[in-house]
């Protein structure tokens, strides 16, 4: 490797490093404060580096959001359509199925409960936040539908997938179910609709 190119690439190890410091300082101090709360200044101060530097890797709301959405979904890895339908194949009750569903998503949530939650409660506010949002609410609905197996009512198929969401899961820890029994409960809840519906 020639000089110039050991400097570019360094340099551009350098830049992809700074841009992950603001990322995850951004996250944090979002999960802490929310994010309409959270200044350039506060990130920059949790990263330790300039508001000019955060500013100049990402200037608006409109670039930072998607790199944090990003981060986090790198961090939960949420199952993919093509690994849920690989588990699904070996489960022949859709109410196995679902359970499955429920608990891979809690495993999800843990480890982006804070941010997650932020960027819920103020996803009307922060059109990024929601579309953030969407790309995971979405891939949990073709979930569902997959692990249904029986077609399903809009109605039903909402109802299913909000038992599966990260809200209701963050609804029973704050009122103060263990993550073990918050997870438990879920999957009675869903087993419980399930059999409403009529599935298996």
């Amino acid at each position: 490797m020639t000089p110039r190119r050991y400097r570019m690439k360094a340099r551009a190890q350098s830049v992809a490093q700074t841009r992950e410091q603001i990322v995850d300082a951004a996250k944090a101090v979002h999960a802490e404060r929310g994010v309409q709360a959270t200044s350039w200044d506060d990130i920059a101060e949790r990263a330790g580096v300039s508001a000019a530097t955060v500013y100049r890797h990402f200037p608006s709301l409109a670039e930072l959001i998607p790199a944090c959405a990003r981060s986090v979904f790198d961090v939960i890895q949420p199952p993919t359509v093509e690994q849920a339908s690989g588990t699904f194949k070996a489960l022949k009750r859709a109410t196995d199925r679902l359970e499955h569903l429920v608990r891979a998503s809690c495993r999800c949530y843990e480890p982006g409960e804070g941010w997650l939650h932020a960027a819920h409660r103020e996803r009307d506010f922060i059109p990024e936040l929601s579309a953030a949002l969407e790309v995971i609410e979405t891939t949990l609905g073709v979930l569902v539908t997959a692990a249904a197996i029986h077609p399903l009512s809009k109605s039903d198929h909402a109802a299913l997938s909000v038992l599966c969401d990260f809200p209701l899961w963050k609804s029973l820890i704050d009122a103060g179910l263990p993550r073990e029994q918050a997870e438990e409960a879920m999957v009675r809840l869903v087993r419980a609709e399930a059999a409403r519906i009529g599935l298996d």
